[in-house]
């Protein structure tokens, strides 16, 4: 198994527009590193007597409850708890940049 380089690690950052430190770059390397050789460890378990499973759940299918509508919050119940209201709505600081 090659191992990821920082190099990589600055690539996949990027992508993601995450911005790091040089020194955790350094740690985030060794980390998946660390995750892979472990990967690489669990690849070499012979798995040939275990079957294949598609959910945890035991059985044919997934239990599934009917689909009934019940009735919701009432607005003064939703908003009772809200730290800032107005004119029947929360009330949220702006987000939006200059």
């Amino acid at each position: 198994m090659a191992a990821i380089t920082r190099q990589e690690v600055e690539h996949v950052a990027l992508l993601a527009r995450l911005a790091f430190e040089p020194e955790e770059l350094l740690r985030f390397t060794a980390q998946l590193n660390d995750i892979l050789a472990h990967v690489a460890r669990l690849n070499e378990l012979d798995t040939s007597q275990v079957p294949p499973t598609a959910s945890v759940l035991t059985g044919e299918s997934t239990p599934l409850r009917e689909d009934e509508p019940y009735p919701g919050l009432s607005r003064e119940e939703a908003l009772a708890a809200a730290p800032a209201t107005e004119n029947g709505m929360f009330k949220v600081p702006r987000v939006v940049g200059e």
